[in-house]
């Protein structure tokens, strides 16, 4: 019996050291390290052996490799789920380079597109599939989903499902559902920013069975941190000093609340010779890639941006985080301050701060919360637009304009999003979860007498109409639905390039062109009275309490006299830490303690 259990024993062991020998050679292959970070072998371990997993690692900890590395193992694909679309195509991109084939499927790509795609994943031809989480709302898209053979389902920036995170995303809400939908495989949720109550949330949302928690810790001992009371106007002149009197700093993020003060910082940077370009949402993809290029290729020192940049850069030589505005969470503000020195090397993480960075953020969650009444008033205008347009599939088109105008009380656009989306998230509204980026041309006359009517000094218009008409020739005549940054890619010009050109040739009637629609499409599902609307308003009104409770959190960390690094960590739950010895509050304690005391004698 005792032989059995040695012989037993014996091969378990083998197999353990065969198994830790595979992974090994597998990192080396396909990612070039030779042993992993802290936390990443034990999930990889315990995802292997058939175990959910909930993840928490710091910024730069490496979270990707723990579901990319079992996918290559496993039989099947790897489902991803990620907000992160605008760097899906990167991150496809990456693994392919190392022979791993993968693919995305979110906004950007077409219907037929995803269709093609998702059949070639059924076919076994990916072994990773990037997925927007927006698509677990397509029927369509469920239903190829469940043909496909899915061993692993990882859920990146996993506090998103959480109501009591920082970043609340209701689609997130859907996979619970879709996990079930293929089978239930195993689960790995990841995030960098989870308190203790926010990971038991993922759990419970995500319906996981004693799964294996990982929690590295949050310490980040090379970055040092600090808070630089300013006056408001201010801040920008004490942010150009720090730059010119450290000219040697290297490359740096400077986050803002909004990008108006994005494009004015940016703009006196470049002023005083400081290589910076801006990034916001207001930017086309092509302006976002050329941003994220310039910043990667070490061509610009800076970039100023809001909150839109950084979620998945892989620079790992960022030295300084400068905040210009406060935060609204402490999750936000440590993940935005951890994309510095991912490198280990040391690095800076600078807020200024003014009494009244307050409002900004004040004006941000009444944004996301709005009165009961608001959405009550929205639901009512919607319903008089459909008696008005009288349409057969109770459906309308609105701009957020149309909509405000209509409201007794002044409302900012960002609450009106927000109401549309407590009445969706109820049942009574259904959008299109990808905006109609469809444009439409119709030559009005025949390409060739276009280009006759054409000055001959505009040679842009002649390079487009030449491609437009090798390209779809009598179809040009008939007109056809397009979209700019797909059509620009098939005709090899840029998509400005080409949009510029259309208008042009419609100024002088040669064609007739329709825009994207750039306000939203509307389907009611329920008629009621708005009084009788069952809207959990209890809810809401708790979310935003929670949101100002964040807040505080957040201004009490300006004002904290101690340790900056020690009462982030305690935030999130990690108490076992000691002083930095390097932020503000640290070296000021340092300098009070040694000053020597005075004694006073007694008269």
């Amino acid at each position: 019996m005792s032989g059995k259990f040695s012989r037993e024993k014996l091969i378990s062991q083998f197999i353990m050291v065969n198994k830790k020998q595979q992974l090994i050679e597998l990192l080396r292959i396909h990612f070039g390290y030779e042993s992993f970070r802290p936390g990443q072998e034990k999930a990889i371990d315990s995802l292997l052996s058939g175990q959910d997993v909930v993840v928490v690692l710091p910024t730069g900890g490496g979270k990707s490799l723990i579901f990319q590395l079992p996918a290559l193992i496993m039989e099947g694909v790897t489902l991803v789920i990620s907000p992160l679309i605008a760097l899906m195509k990167d991150q496809v991109d990456s693994l392919e380079k190392v022979g791993i084939p993968a693919t995305f499927i979110n906004s950007s790509v077409t219907p037929i597109e995803a269709e093609k795609r998702l059949k070639k994943a059924e076919q076994g031809f990916y072994k990773l599939v990037y997925i927007a989480p927006e698509r677990f709302y397509n029927k369509q898209f469920l239903d190829s989903l469940k043909k496909i053979k899915v061993s692993l389902f990882a859920i990146d920036e996993a506090h998103c499902i959480s109501q009591w995170g920082h970043d609340f995303r209701p689609s997130y809400l859907r996979l619970k559902d879709a996990i079930a939908l293929v089978g239930k495989p195993r689960v790995v949720a990841l995030t960098a920013t989870a308190t203790p109550e926010v990971r038991e949330d993922i759990v419970k949302q995500l319906q996981l069975k004693d799964p294996e928690l990982i929690v590295t810790g949050f310490a980040r001992p090379n970055l040092q941190f600090a808070v630089i009371p300013s006056q408001s106007g201010q801040k920008v002149e004490n942010i150009v000093n720090f730059l010119i009197t450290n000219p040697d700093i290297g490359a740096g993020i400077i986050y803002t609340g909004t990008r108006n003060k994005a494009d004015e910082i940016a703009e006196i940077l470049t002023e005083n010779d400081i290589k910076a370009v801006v990034y916001h949402a207001g930017l086309d993809a092509d302006s976002r890639r050329w941003v994220q290029d310039q910043f990667m290729d070490q061509k610009v020192q800076v970039v100023v941006a809001t909150n839109a940049f950084g979620l998945g850069i892989n620079k790992p030589d960022i030295r300084f985080v400068i905040h210009h505005d406060l935060p609204g969470t402490i999750e936000a503000y440590y993940q935005e301050a951890g994309r510095a020195g991912r490198d280990g090397l040391p690095s800076f993480c600078l807020l200024f701060y003014n009494k009244q960075d307050r409002y900004l953020r004040e004006f941000f969650i009444k944004g996301d919360n709005p009165e009961p009444e608001t959405v009550l008033e929205i639901y009512d205008f919607l319903l008089r637009r459909l008696d008005l347009e009288s349409t057969k599939e109770s459906t309308i088109l609105v701009t957020y304009n149309e909509i405000a105008k209509q409201l007794s009380e002044s409302v900012p656009e960002m609450a009106i999003g927000t109401a549309l989306k407590i009445l969706e998230k109820e049942g009574y509204i259904s959008r299109p979860k990808e905006k109609n980026a469809n444009s439409f041309i119709r030559f009005k006359k025949k390409p060739s007498e276009v280009g006759a009517l054409i000055s001959k000094r505009a040679k842009t218009q002649h390079e487009v109409l030449e491609k437009l008409q090798e390209k779809y020739q009598a179809q040009l005549e008939v007109g056809f639905d397009f979209i700019a940054e797909e059509l620009a890619v098939v005709l090899k010009i840029k998509k400005d390039t080409l949009t510029r050109a259309i208008k042009k040739f419609a100024e002088k009637d040669l064609l007739e062109y329709r825009p994207p629609f750039r306000g939203t499409e509307i389907r009611i599902l329920k008629i009621t009275d708005s009084r009788d609307l069952e809207l959990d308003f209890k809810s809401l009104k708790e979310k935003a309490a929670r949101a100002y409770e964040k807040l505080d959190e957040m201004e009490n960390y300006v004002y904290h006299a101690g340790c900056r690094q020690e009462y982030i960590l305690n935030y999130f739950g990690d108490y076992k830490v000691a002083p930095c010895g390097k932020c503000d509050g640290c070296l000021r304690n340092k300098r009070e303690s040694s000053e020597p005391k005075r004694e006073y004698l007694r008269a």
